[in-house]
């Protein structure tokens, strides 16, 4: 599969709309410049990747959010949408690619001591979750770490979401990232349920409840899950590589290349 040139920029210019032959946009940047693509005769892919209103939209029932993902691809008019998960694709009748993971991350031996439980991303979403994974992990000897400064000093992830920002557009179309980074840490991961979960599939444990936080932590410490769970990430992680979710992307967008030439 050949090369794709590429321009990257937020403010295209008329040499640009002139040189390209496709048109990537996104999240929310496709509103403005989709009517300029279309100006312009190239044809758009449309990364829907959190396209909604956050955290207005969160809330948004299944029915709500599936309208409103298909008004914005009525509004948009690409020739592909791209979802986050494959619930969003088949949501839109659009095509799936999963987030890749962070470059340079390779499965790591399990280590023989439960040591450090972490969270990454933006703090606010954990919500009440905060305060009760710190007081178990506490109660534990555990680390709890919050945006560790290498995510390879982890030994098991979690992956939670509360109040405002948590909700079903959040539960079934948010690209799990955090997924991809612990399969491939080789890590297990504690969280609710959602479609990245089910989806990517990693060594995981489903927790809606603080209650049920307990278990699931007594059932990650013995030394030989999470050794098991090493195997299941080594099994996944080249699929989730920023290598070849690139290619899958060059794929997609080739196609429509060819496709909207003819």
């Amino acid at each position: 599969m050949g090369w794709m040139r590429a321009r990257v920029t937020s403010t295209p210019t008329p040499d640009d709309w002139g040189w390209a032959t496709v048109a990537v946009f996104v999240k929310r940047a496709a509103f403005r410049l989709a009517p300029l693509a279309r100006a312009a005769g190239v044809p758009i892919v449309w990364d829907a990747l959190d396209f909604w209103s956050q955290p207005q939209d969160n809330g948004l029932t299944e029915r709500a959010a599936v309208q409103l993902l298909r008004a914005a691809i009525a509004e948009i008019r690409p020739a592909l949408t791209i979802g986050a998960t494959e619930a969003m694709a088949e949501a839109c009748g659009g095509a799936y690619l999963p987030h890749h993971s962070w470059a340079g991350l390779q499965p790591q031996p399990a280590r023989q001591q439960l040591s450090v439980v972490a969270y990454e991303g933006n703090p606010a979403y954990l919500g009440r979750w905060a305060d009760v994974l710190s007081l178990e992990c506490l109660a534990r000897g555990l680390t709890f770490a919050v945006n560790p400064s290498d995510i390879r000093t982890v030994d098991l992830f979690v992956a939670f979401r509360d109040g405002r920002w948590d909700g079903y557009p959040c539960r079934e179309w948010k690209s799990g990232v955090k997924i991809s980074n612990a399969i491939a840490a080789g890590r297990p991961v504690i969280g609710q349920a959602s479609a990245a979960m089910r989806e990517l599939s990693p060594p995981h444990t489903i927790v809606e409840s603080p209650l049920d936080l307990p278990v699931a932590l007594d059932a990650w410490t013995p030394y030989a899950a999470r050794a098991a769970a090493v195997d299941v990430c080594m099994r996944l992680a080249p699929t989730l590589t920023l290598s070849d979710v690139a290619h899958r992307y060059r794929s997609l967008l080739q196609q429509v290349e060819a496709t909207c030439a003819v």
